[in-house]
């Protein structure tokens, strides 16, 4: 019976085990898996057999390193399916139970049970451990690749050649120009003997037709058209930052249509035709290109500059500069993707290298000329005719990159001269794309500010309806907008960053190796110090440095300013925020060279014993100052008593506090003073304080009139607390007459001493009027905390 009952209990195991086994995973999930990881480590092979390959092009490595980010994608997404496989199998082979211990065969449907899932654990691991590999190599790879296409790029940069004083680089350029010419004579010639027989003439008839179209269009809106542009550009009205910001989006959108609408029925009919064969499209694409990036280039340096319309300017710019700057702008946009165009079609004709180089160093020449002469056009003028202190003007910032920019068009003239070309033109190309983007993503920004307040202005339909959609109040609507502005901040910074990356196609990462290359290096430990990794460190912590005070300075300036966050929370979030951003910049210094931050507990322990010996009283200090900024017993702005003297709080340093007392004197109190010591703080809680005022009146006054008096003029104060209310004292008998005192609230005890004196003066004022004599001099403020 029992053995029966152990038959049974097994078949029933067997066959709801196999049920599991058929249906608990895909099998064509492993075999499709399974194939793909051949299929990847063939790949893989292939292309660590193309990178050992001599020489390589710049095209080459991006399909190198495009294919292998491919396979690293799929092989990712292959493995994750099998995690599913892998525990359920393993699950199932767990349910089996163990083996018998006693080494006797367990019964007959077990064991086959679990061979068979063995074999398919063993079979998922092994594919699994297939893509692993292939997601190791393509790691392997992508480095290799990365770091030939790095190599490459710094060698065409970083190549020398003839000078620019050399006349043999232009005779050269001359021979090359003369080439160009008949090959794309020649071209011409070709593309003319194929198309005059197969295309189809009638097909330009369109170029006409769609022209006729858009102008009836035109004709059909003109009228509409004049009276918006009358009322939002030709009047009279002074327009708002809105207006001027939208002007520039209008005027590019404006200069894309008129461009489709004359490219547009060319290029189709072309098309359609049969003219536009790939000879063609040769010369026909880099044209468009030309045309196209030139006029949105001198149509936003129009509407920027706005010459003639000084109302319209947004910039600090005088009439001669605003009608320069359009001009030198638009040329230097042509000159620059003249140079990419021309290169393109000089690459497809098979052109010398010779002519490529010339063509560089012309261009180079050109826009570094054309950069400098805007500079100067900006610089030297007399600034916008009639401006408003109201009225605001933008891009003020760019002042402090101008000697930045006047060191690279030095280095790019230098570069020149010495013959290396290709970086001369990469500078110049680099820098009037960066300036242009930058000032794109700026536009953008406060396009975002003036929109966000034009349409949450109460006064705005829009804003109107937000109130009434939303019930907010406000300082709710003000937030509101905050948030909306920071997050086009945000994306600005997001979608920005990656162009300037493409812009900029090396990272730190490539000088390092450039330096490293170039310089001989040494190892302590297991670290290669050298003056590349030096520099490199520097590098690092001059822009962690840089970045974190921009950081902060945008901060103070997008967030803090425009929230009624108390002084002293202000100033610890900056000074937190700035601890961590130094704090992250040296971690990536010392990453940088190679340095585990794990071995810093050497680093620690040795200062540990210099704490010991002599710099306890500067760590004492340190950490006080990261209490104050935590717990903020004292904070920027309160009202301090020390021993030392009483005063306002300035800053709180790593260090020390300075305290600005009253007569202007600066006190600078150790952190551990503050926060070991005593220190009375009139504004520590909150601002709320009091003030006495004693005045003494002659005997014989009826001191119930005085106190009515004295009390009605606390009490019509504005500035006066009515909780907790004033109140008026009969003090004492003094020698001279009766003293009465009055005892007030301020919300803000600054302002004390400015009530007590007007108090005073109206105390005098009544008392002449009631013939009430004052016994003796008024007494001093006594600034009292409220209890």
């Amino acid at each position: 019976m029992r053995s029966g009952a152990r038959i049974a209990i097994a078949a029933l195991v067997f066959l709801v085990l196999w049920a599991g086994a058929a249906f608990a995973y895909d099998q064509t999930v492993v075999g499709e898996a399974e194939r793909t990881a051949q299929g990847f480590n063939s790949d893989l092979a292939a292309i660590d057999k193309s990178l050992q390959l001599p020489i390589l092009s710049d095209t080459q490595l991006t399909e190198f390193r495009s294919k292998i980010e491919d396979i690293r994608g799929k092989a990712q997404s292959q493995a994750s399916k099998l995690a599913d496989p892998i525990g359920e199998v393993t699950q199932q082979i767990a349910q089996l139970g163990l083996l018998p211990a006693d080494g006797g065969a367990e019964p007959p449907t077990l064991a086959i049970q679990r061979a068979k899932l063995t074999a398919d654990l063993t079979r998922l691991t092994g594919i699994k451990s297939q893509l692993d590999l292939a997601l190791v190599t393509a790691d392997q790879l992508a480095s290799r690749a990365s770091a030939l296409q790095r190599t490459l790029f710094l060698t065409r940069i970083f190549e020398g050649g003839r000078s620019v004083v050399n006349p043999e680089l232009w005779r050269d350029t001359g021979v090359g120009i003369g080439q160009m010419v008949q090959r794309l004579s020649a071209l011409y010639s070709n593309w003319w003997a194929d198309v005059r027989t197969t295309a189809n003439f009638a097909g330009l008839a369109l170029i006409p037709l769609l022209l006729a179209v858009f102008a009836g269009i035109y004709l059909l809106l003109r009228g509409g058209i004049r009276r918006w542009v009358h009322i939002h550009l030709t009047s009279n009205r002074s327009p708002g930052d809105i207006d001027r910001l939208w002007r520039i989006v209008r005027a590019v959108a404006a200069m894309f249509a008129v461009l489709l609408v004359v490219f547009m029925p060319v290029y189709l009919s072309l098309e359609i035709a049969g003219f536009m064969t790939p000879r063609f499209a040769l010369v026909m694409h880099p044209l468009v290109d030309i045309v196209f990036v030139t006029a949105v280039y001198w149509a936003i340096a129009l509407r920027v500059a706005a010459p003639g319309q000084p109302q319209w300017r947004i910039v600090d710019l005088d009439d001669a500069a605003a009608a320069r700057l359009p001009v030198l702008v638009g040329l230097t946009a042509f000159v620059s993707v003249a140079t990419r165009s021309l290169g393109e079609i000089a690459d497809d004709l098979y052109l010398p290298v010779t002519y490529t180089i010339g063509q560089s160093a012309l261009s180079a020449i050109i826009m570094l000329l054309l950069m400098a002469l805007i500079l100067i056009a900006v610089r030297n003028q007399d600034g916008l005719p009639g401006k408003t202190p109201g009225r605001r003007l933008y891009f003020t910032w760019g002042g402090s990159f101008v000697p930045l920019i006047w060191v690279a068009i030095a280095s790019g003239l230098v570069a020149l001269l010495a013959g290396y070309i290709a970086l001369a033109s990469y500078i110049s190309q680099q820098v009037f794309e960066t300036a242009v983007l930058l000032a794109t993503l700026f536009l953008l920004h406060h396009l975002s500010d003036a929109a966000v307040a034009s349409s949450f202005d109460p006064q705005s339909g829009f804003g109107r309806f937000l109130r009434r959609l939303t019930g907010l109040g406000e300082r709710g609507i003000e937030r509101l907008g905050l948030l909306f502005r920071i997050a086009v901040d945000l994306l600005l910074v997001v979608a920005g960053l990656p162009l300037l990356f493409l812009l900029w196609t090396f990272t730190w990462v490539d000088f390092r190796s450039l330096l490293n290359s170039a310089l001989f290096g040494f190892k302590v430990g297991n670290i290669t110090l050298s003056p590349g990794s030096l520099a490199t460190v520097l590098m690092i912590l001059a822009g962690g440095i840089l970045v974190t005070n921009l950081a902060i300075r945008w901060l103070d300036r997008r967030l803090l300013a425009q929230t009624r966050v108390d002084k002293g929370v202000q100033d610890s979030i900056r000074k937190g925020a700035s601890y961590v951003g130094y704090v992250l910049a040296f971690g990536m210094a010392v990453t940088a060279v190679g340095l585990d931050l794990s071995n810093l507990a050497i680093v620690a322990g040795a200062l540990g014993v210099g704490i010991g010996f002599g710099l306890q009283s500067i760590v004492n200090n340190f950490v006080s100052g990261l209490i104050l900024l935590l717990e903020r017993p004292v904070r920027v702005g309160d009202w301090v008593v020390l021993d030392a003297g009483e005063g306002l709080v300035k800053r709180i340093n790593v260090r020390s506090t300075e305290i600005e007392t009253f007569d202007a004197c600066s006190i600078i109190v150790p952190n551990s003073s503050l926060v070991n010591g005593v220190v009375r703080n009139w504004t520590h809680g909150d601002t709320m304080g009091k003030f006495t005022v004693a005045v003494s009146v002659v005997y014989g006054s009826d001191a119930e009139v005085v106190h009515e008096l004295l009390l009605e003029a606390a009490r019509s104060h504005p500035k006066v607390l009515t909780f907790p209310e004033p109140l008026v004292f009969l003090q004492r008998f003094g020698p001279y007459g009766l003293d009465f005192e009055i005892k007030a609230a301020v919300a803000d005890i600054f302002l004390g001493a400015f009530v007590a004196n007007d108090l005073r003066q109206t105390i005098l004022k009544v008392f002449a009027e009631k013939a009430i004599t004052i016994a003796q001099p008024l007494g001093l403020i006594q600034p009292l905390k409220m209890q």
